[in-house]
């Protein structure tokens, strides 16, 4: 009898997010797929879960893939889970969850946390409707060309940015839509967590006097949109 993946959201920063089916899921499986041993060692410490894991990348995932469905093919569950948040949202697993789907083995998701779902919860951007890109690409021609395609729909777009960028992607969009809102989310429910909300410029400036750390969440508001975050 085939196995079962389950794909499980964990928590973006506060353990406590974590839900009650997520910890009986790694609980119950044979072995869990994760994209950062060190991060998944230290949940699973948390909830007192020992279990075999099996580290995935952008690099190793197809190859690893293989492996794990011919685990799953035989009769073992599996967990796949990400460094924080949802797998395959802006993190590997996709590749693991398509073969499995390609290979008869049943995939179910087990919800929980997810950084651009929570950022947009407070954004105050009206995120009925949302477009979601994720990390955009690091060469500025390249992500000017990405920002100025999508940022011409009327609902509010979410990136993820490291440290390192954004303060030049916070510029770029400046350039290009120099009228809109945006609201920066860092940390979010983590210790120093912070939400920055207003016009791209006055975030952009007070981001650059700061000492960026963390990954941030930035959600643009829609074009023609008028509202007060």
């Amino acid at each position: 009898m085939a196995g079962l993946l389950y794909v499980v959201a964990t928590p973006i920063g506060n353990l406590k997010d974590i839900t009650l089916r997520a910890i009986e899921v790694l609980r119950e499986v044979d072995f869990v797929v994760a994209e950062d041993r060190q991060r998944a060692l230290k949940l699973l410490s948390h909830l007192d879960i020992r279990k075999p894991i099996t580290t995935i990348n952008s690099y190793n995932e197809k190859h690893r893939a293989r492996m794990i469905v011919g685990q799953l093919a035989e009769g073992a569950k599996a967990a796949l889970i990400t460094a924080a948040g949802t797998p395959c949202i802006s993190d590997p697993g996709d590749v693991v969850v398509r073969a499995s789907c390609d290979a008869g083995i049943e995939v179910q998701a087990v919800p929980g946390p997810s950084a651009a779902l929570a950022a947009l919860s407070i954004s105050g951007l009206s995120p009925d409707r949302f477009l979601f890109y994720g990390f955009l690409p690091q060469k500025k021609g390249k992500k000017k060309k990405v920002l100025r395609e999508i940022l011409a729909g009327p609902f509010p777009v979410v990136v993820f940015e490291s440290p390192r960028r954004i303060t030049e992607t916070l510029g770029v969009i400046k350039e290009e839509t120099p009228e809109r809102r945006v609201v920066i989310c860092r940390e979010i429910t983590k210790l120093y967590e912070e939400v920055i909300r207003g016009p791209i410029e006055e975030v952009l400036e007070e981001i650059a006097a700061h000492e960026t750390r963390g990954e941030y969440t930035v959600i643009v508001e829609g074009k023609g949109k008028r509202t007060t975050p």
